[in-house]
């Protein structure tokens, strides 16, 4: 138990000293971010699988909110990722904010990202699984927008955070019903629930397209995807972490994590494939004519991603896993190559970097180990997550598989344009003449090497890794078209990259704008609604307001009435029945024979008048 605690919690104290005492150490607070989040890494290989802790947190009635921690098989394999690209990413981030008088900062924000982050991941609860959630995405904000001054950080940071908020809404409702229907926040309850019948399909249903649009808006699936791309502003350790392994990659592992959930619901399978898709494709495309080397690595995300969603949508489960940790090895690599490529050359634009190979061959390196990877080029890491997803979609029919290697070939055509561009093309004398942080290589070249044999590792212990059903075998033919696609695409990629002009044509430039413009309309509605609620909050406070005045009125008249009326008239009564007690206290003087002789002369008298009336 104290070990399952440490995991989230040792990230979270280290950014905590690193805030207080950072300005004291020689690396700013880096070095205990760094060792936090590698005793973590120690901690979660020590913590046996099946290990959990759950409290009470809140109970009423027949509800029952639980909060607890879990090392199940799934959140062990997807906390060893976070937490192992974390320590990389942290480890460049020495190097990268090295002599900046604000690195303190920029590490406790770091820890306290990883930190909720593998919070969010060991949740074996709705509840907790929330909070983190919601913790995330301050941490993204504040993160994003760490370079404030910068043109376009605030601007950035808000778009993520209201973008990413509006999905949130759908992921509260659909715990909030969960807890309706099954009276607990225990996620391994609410399958157990769904999986024995006792929630109507109906409310599975909703309940799955709620949180599905959580997961859409955390990994920037339409129409939530105009946040990533511009979130690029932030610094290269941010986008390294947030944007490949972490952030992003809460909203598929939200869809592993709700797997039974999402199972029993057909609608929200077909709309997890469809949007998959349709963003997988876009991305891609729009990849290929972006200018910007960061966001070429960002669009890049969001086909990824759209790739893994198509997978779950096919009940490729283990493919979407295995993807997700393959591709949180090699996009943080090609981020990290190309944070070094920006501090070297001053600049991230296509066309204006080039012959950059020379200058900086070890980042040269791990781009392009970490480009083939994504390329699925054999047996580098990503072919073997790649042909996962192609064994999933192909036995599902022509059209899925044909999908899937429509997405390698873009991605091998993307990447091979801005590899060429940035590494390979025309030398401008860019490259600088400064010596990049130890650190940064470090951080860099072990993210590359996992980039390059993770895939062969994993491969064959997923059965040990993944509680989910085995992939199903691709056929030879599929196999060798998908390999074929994504060398096609390097080479398109390469022949066209020289100079940074798009590889397809300037058309997808046009569609980016569009798209843009279209996921950024969610984000406006939020703001433009948020301005209108102003002056309606403001007459709903004035008329508040005005009914508690009427009422505080109302009560001191009530008052005043009470004590003029109600409390004179009740004194009155009382002296009146008082004095009337005191008279008929004076017949009473407590001798029997005065009474007796009273009662006598009254009885005669009585008798005396019926003798009258009965006299003839």
């Amino acid at each position: 138990m104290t070990a399952l605690l440490a995991i989230p919690l040792l990230p979270l104290l280290a950014a905590v000293t690193a805030l207080a005492a950072g300005r004291r150490l020689p690396w700013g607070g880096g070095e205990l971010v760094v060792a936090g989040v590698a005793l973590s890494l120690v901690a979660l290989a020590l913590v046996p699988t099946g290990a959990t802790m759950t409290v009470s947190w809140f109970e009423s009635g027949d509800y029952r909110l639980t909060v607890g921690l879990a090392a199940t098989p799934l959140t062990r394999f997807v906390a060893m990722v976070v937490a192992g690209v974390a320590v990389c990413v942290a480890t460049y981030g020495v190097g990268y904010m090295g002599g900046r008088p604000d690195r303190p900062r920029f590490f406790a924000e770091l820890g306290l990202f990883v930190g909720a982050m593998l919070a969010l991941v060991l949740a074996n609860s709705l509840a907790l699984l929330f909070a983190a959630w919601e913790m995330v995405g301050l941490a993204s904000f504040l993160l994003i927008g760490f370079e404030h001054d910068a043109p376009g950080a605030a601007g950035a940071a808000s778009k993520a955070f209201l973008m990413t908020r509006a999905g949130d809404v759908g992921l509260l409702l659909g715990w909030l019903l969960a807890l309706a229907a099954t009276g607990t926040t225990d996620i391994d309850a609410l399958a157990g629930a769904v999986e024995a019948g006792r929630v109507a399909p109906g409310a599975v249903t909703a309940m799955a397209l709620l949180m599905l649009a959580g997961a859409l808006g955390k990994s920037a699936q339409l129409p939530f995807s105009a946040w990533l791309p511009d979130a690029m502003v932030g610094p290269t350790p941010v986008s390294a972490l947030l944007h490949s392994a972490t952030m992003v990659a809460a909203g598929v592992f939200l869809v592993l994590r709700l797997d039974a959930v999402f199972a029993a619901a057909p609608l929200a399978m077909a709309a997890l494939f469809w949007v998959g898709a349709v963003t997988a494709v876009f991305a891609a495309l729009v990849a290929t004519a972006e200018a910007d080397l960061k966001r070429v690595l960002a669009w890049s995300t969001c086909s990824q991603l759209g790739e893994m969603m198509v997978a779950l949508g096919l009940g490729g489960a283990r493919a979407a896993a295995f993807h997700l940790a393959v591709h949180a090895a090699f996009k943080s690599t090609l981020f990290l190559a190309a944070g070094i490529v920006q501090e070297r050359a001053g600049t991230r634009a296509l066309d204006r970097l080039g012959g950059i190979l020379r200058a900086l061959p070890l980042a040269g390196a791990a781009f392009l180990v970490a480009a083939l990877a994504l390329a699925g080029v054999p047996p580098l890491s990503g072919f073997w997550s790649e042909e996962g997803i192609l064994a999933v979609a192909s036995r599902h029919g022509p059209g899925a598989g044909a999908l899937v290697v429509f997405l390698v070939l873009l991605g091998g055509t993307y990447i091979g344009r801005a590899g060429t561009a940035a590494f390979i093309g025309r030398r401008r004398d860019r490259a600088g003449t400064g010596k990049t942080a130890w650190t940064m290589h470090a951080g860099t070249l072990a993210l590359a090497l996992a980039a390059a044999v993770l895939g062969w590792l994993l491969a064959g212990s997923l059965d040990a890794l993944l509680p989910f059903e085995a992939n199903p075998g691709v056929e030879v033919s599929w196999r060798n078209l998908g390999i074929a696609a994504g060398l096609l695409g390097v080479g398109i990629g390469v022949a066209r990259g020289r100079g940074g002009s798009p590889a397809l044509g300037p058309w997808p430039a046009r569609l980016a704008a569009g798209l843009s413009a279209a996921t950024a309309a969610p984000a406006r509605w939020t703001t433009q609604l948020a301005r209108r609620l102003g002056p309606l909050e403001d007459a709903l406070d004035a008329a508040a307001r005005g009914v508690a005045g009427w009422a505080w009125g109302a009560g001191e008249a009530a008052g005043r009435f009470e004590v003029r009326g109600f409390a004179r008239l009740g004194d009155g009564l009382a002296a009146w029945l008082a004095a009337g007690g005191e008279r008929l206290r004076a017949l009473q003087a407590g001798r029997l024979y005065l009474y007796t002789l009273g009662l006598f002369a009254w009885a005669t008298a009585a008798l005396a008048a019926g003798a009258l009336l009965l006299w003839p």
